[in-house]
């Protein structure tokens, strides 16, 4: 079976570009790419900063990000023997690269509602950072799609099914009747998107594994089966299925079922990594005892958790909790964060 990467070349004819492309380019590059793709398959598109989307027939909106997490794109993609599994020794970004993928592919037999997102993965590191989203650009673009719900394709492995915050739990059946099991995540695009637009959203496994490592790889073969199973799903009518929020934060002080965790502040003598790359010294960071890294959201009085962080000494040894100088805060997740900042923003 030489291969299934042969396989997937006949099956991807596309306008613009190669299948190992996909994962070659670089965002901006992509993004042109995706635009005369969409083109070519009868879509009208919309070109914004951060972000393109392009209406459809089939009431679904498909999301994918344009962006990795590797500092270069993949110059070298290797194969195993029988071609089911690619990677790179610069990475191979299959997250979302697989998901951008899978999308070109469904389109083909169901003319989605598309779009495709840039900066995801700087998109919940922070408040400005969450400015910068794509996602974030879209919900200010006055689009409004006419979907019955969001099928983000971002998910690591082959059977997850992330809702976050959304809890229609008549939409979360429905989904995993197609075979997928219900996991847990801290953000994505439609972490965004889907308050945003009253909708439920869920992010789907896509066929990669080792996000954010430079052994990350891509399973073809997993990739071909979730690409069927999403088609059926999208080819089954429904009504439209609405988000209903998981919880609501309380304001400090209030009853709660809020988590509060002891964090020790981080200096100077500090720096933070995010996804592998040192994104600033310690000043302003917080720490808890088992190395989650978190920052200030000083107008909601919270400390947020940041997902993929790490805090690191100067010479490169983990940072050590000490357990003397922790102080006792409320904390939340990334998620609830860009939820509260965003009905801040719409509110003012």
């Amino acid at each position: 079976m030489r291969n299934l990467y042969e396989q997937c070349l006949k099956l991807t004819q596309f306008a613009a570009m190669e299948f190992e492309e996909i994962f070659q380019f670089s965002q901006e590059r992509l993004k042109q790419a995706l635009e005369t793709e969409l083109i070519e398959n009868g879509y009208a598109v919309r070109k914004q900063r951060g972000f393109l989307y392009a209406e459809g027939t089939v009431p679904v909106l498909l999301v994918a990000h344009l962006d990795t997490v590797h500092r270069t794109q993949p110059e070298t993609i290797c194969y195993s023997a029988d071609g089911a599994v690619m990677m790179s020794p610069q990475g191979i970004g299959g997250d979302d690269r697989a998901g951008v993928y899978m999308i070109l592919r469904l389109i083909q037999s169901c003319h989605c509602h598309v779009l495709f997102c840039e900066d995801e993965e700087t998109g919940g590191q922070g408040a400005k950072a969450f400015e910068r989203s794509g996602a974030r650009a879209f919900t200010k673009s006055g689009i409004v799609p006419d979907v019955n719900y969001i099928v983000e394709l971002d998910r690591v492995g082959d059977n997850d099914a992330v809702f976050y915050q959304c809890r229609n739990r008549q939409f979360e059946r429905h989904i995993n009747s197609f075979g997928f099991q219900t996991a847990f995540g801290s953000f994505s695009d439609i972490s965004i998107l889907a308050p945003h637009l009253n909708l439920a959203a869920v992010n789907l496994s896509t066929g990669y594994y080792h996000a954010h490592q430079p052994g990350e790889y891509v399973r073809l073969d997993k990739v071909e089966e979730l690409i069927g199973r999403v088609e059926k799903l999208l080819q089954t009518k429904t009504e439209q299925f609405s988000y209903t929020q998981r919880f609501t934060a309380r304001k400090l002080g209030e009853p709660n079922d809020l988590q509060r965790k002891r964090l020790i502040a981080l200096s100077d003598a500090h720096f933070v990594r995010i996804n592998h790359q040192n994104v600033a010294d310690g000043r302003g960071y917080f720490m808890d005892e088992h190395g989650g890294v978190y920052l200030y959201l000083d107008e909601h009085d919270r400390m947020v958790h940041i997902d993929s962080a790490e805090a690191f000494c100067k010479d490169g040894t983990a940072a050590a909790y000490q357990k003397n100088n922790a102080q006792t805060f409320i904390t939340i997740e990334m998620e609830e964060a860009m939820r509260l900042l965003g009905q801040e923003r719409a509110a003012g």
